[in-house]
């Protein structure tokens, strides 16, 4: 009996742990360097022709995790920055080991809109004296010169993880722009009358 539980349990860590590979595997193609040698995800896609950039940069404050700063710039688009969580995959948990810093900005034009999700900056992240994980320093190493400081598994898991968190990203503001609520509420002209007239 005790036998067959054993069996029975390397089964089933074994097909937690292939389904949970096989979820992030392949992120990474997402990124492509840009023409600084930067990760970048880039993508261009159809918008309404006046969208509501305050109205998005709210929505995606409150439908994305890590997003510390977001706004509408004056030329109608949107910029801001935000934090990844990288864990270390354990058998059972995983434990915070870094945070990947980003830039992002959405731009419009032409009935379309660009994002781009770039400047990935990593942070280890090291347990305090007080137990909790927190950054090891203020400062970040770019995602493109991680390769001579970790190794090629914990690069492709940081390339996946910034890779799946852009493609969420990509997939809220999509989700945005293809609401009503994504355009650009036209202020109603205003009514004249002729007092002398009544």
């Amino acid at each position: 009996m005790t036998a067959l539980f054993i069996i029975m349990k390397n089964i089933i860590l074994l097909i937690v742990a292939l389904c949970a590979g096989s979820l992030s595997y392949g992120q990474k193609a997402l990124l492509s360097l840009n023409e600084q040698n930067k990760y970048t995800y880039f993508v261009v896609k159809p918008a309404p022709a006046q969208p509501n950039a305050p109205a998005l940069a709210a929505y995606l404050k409150k439908a994305l995790n890590g997003v510390k700063f977001l706004e509408a710039t004056n030329a109608g688009g949107v910029e801001g920055r935000g934090i990844v969580l990288v864990y270390k995959q354990g058998l059972i948990t995983g434990q915070e080991e870094g945070q990947l810093a980003y830039k992002v900005s959405i731009d419009f034009k032409d009935n379309k809109y660009r994002l781009i999700l770039t400047d990935f900056m990593f942070t280890p992240y090291q347990r305090n004296r007080y137990g909790v994980f927190a950054p090891v320093s203020n400062f970040g190493t770019p995602l493109e010169k991680l390769e001579a400081k970790v190794s090629t598994k914990q690069l492709n898991n940081y390339l996946d993880k910034a890779g799946s968190y852009s493609a969420k990203f990509g997939q809220q503001v999509s989700d945005f722009l293809t609401n009503p609520a994504a355009i650009m509420a036209h202020p109603a002209g205003v009514k004249k009358v002729d007092t002398k007239n009544w």
